[in-house]
């Protein structure tokens, strides 16, 4: 589908989001394919690292195996942001770092909210995902040539479009804190959720770093249970 920049999201110009977020490469959409798809595309044409890209609505997010996120219009935060790992010896780190970034901000951000990391890269509250971390890269040989982090948060209630099998799985931040969080506010948790750890990555999970990511793992005091065929 082609895709129509805009100059505002969630009521913010992109002035005022450049700003705020104290970068000068920030692209808007109103309804695209998937902000990890377009920041892919920008990235192939020279946007420089860290380019956030932002959009009020997506026709074909993505969730990890390609399972579908419903992206309904400005319902929640569409967000990816590129990165030009030159040094990043461990790009499969950046999925956990930027969920427990993320994760970390949304704690001290929404009062209520207790979210949590659910292995590998869904962001949990109240037993339910609420959102999701997606890192694509592109390789050139043995090496990233860039990477892009997307991450998506249900901040609305589910709505009548929401798939059904999506009301016991999914939840919003504004159900769980019986709220309503301001799109933008969630946006900067996000934002300086990605900058705390990326793009330097370190190799290994250890010391202060294990304890962060163990004090929010979903699984942390639950028994997966596996039942076999007979």
């Amino acid at each position: 589908m082609s895709r129509r920049t805009t100059n505002d999201w969630a009521g913010e110009s992109i002035e005022d989001l450049r700003a705020r977020w104290g970068r000068e490469s920030v692209v808007l959409y109103g309804k695209i394919d998937s902000t990890n798809a377009a920041a892919g595309d920008l990235a192939e044409d020279g946007y420089p690292a860290g380019t956030l890209v932002l959009c009020r609505e997506q026709s074909a997010g993505r969730g990890r195996a390609g399972h579908e996120w419903h992206s309904p219009r400005d319902a929640g935060v569409y967000l990816s942001m590129i990165l030009r790992p030159v040094d990043l010896a461990h790009p499969a780190m950046l999925s956990i770092l930027a969920g427990l970034g993320v994760v970390e901000r949304l704690d001290a951000g929404f009062r209520g909210l207790a979210p949590g990391l659910k292995w590998p890269n869904d962001v949990v509250a109240a037993g339910k995902k609420i959102g999701g971390v997606l890192a694509e890269a592109s390789w050139s040989e043995s090496r990233p040539r860039y990477l892009v982090v997307g991450v998506g948060i249900n901040v609305r209630p589910l709505g009548r479009s929401a798939p059904k099998e999506l009301s016991g799985m999914a939840t919003a931040i504004d159900t769980v804190t019986g709220g309503k969080a301001s799109l933008a506010e969630v946006a900067d948790c996000v934002v300086a959720g990605l900058e705390t750890w990326l793009p330097a990555a370190p190799a290994t999970l250890e010391g202060d770093l294990l304890a962060r990511v163990d004090r929010y793992d979903w699984l942390r005091d639950r028994r997966a249970r596996l039942t076999m065929p007979g």
